[in-house]
């Protein structure tokens, strides 16, 4: 396999993921209110989610435009995934709080 088809091969899937937990994120930090942060941390996190989803975009469109034949950054890619931790680790801590009866 060349190096084009593995990048081909796992930055596409890669970045779908971005993109959908990104959403997920930006719905779950506009739609609830996370009693055991700040509304100020919380407003912070979701303009990061919100800045991370536009260079995705970005990222994304660069990716497209070379025939799928440069890559992201991945220092870039390494500060998507923290800030997607770190909403996940809200998302336990709310869950823990909120208990959903459908789960």
């Amino acid at each position: 396999m060349s190096k084009s088809e593995l990048l081909r091969e796992i930055l596409g899937p890669l970045l779908e993921d971005y993109r959908y937990w990104f959403e997920r994120s930006r719905r779950f930090l506009q739609e609830e209110t996370l009693e055991f942060i700040s509304p100020e941390e919380q407003q912070s996190l979701l303009e990061e989610v919100l800045a991370a989803q536009a260079e995705l975009q970005v990222a994304k469109a660069l990716y497209q435009a070379s025939d799928q034949e440069v890559g992201i950054d991945p220092g870039l890619m390494a500060k998507w995934h923290r800030l997607l931790m770190e909403c996940a680790e809200l998302g336990r801590q709310f869950r823990q709080i909120h208990p959903s009866p459908d789960l």
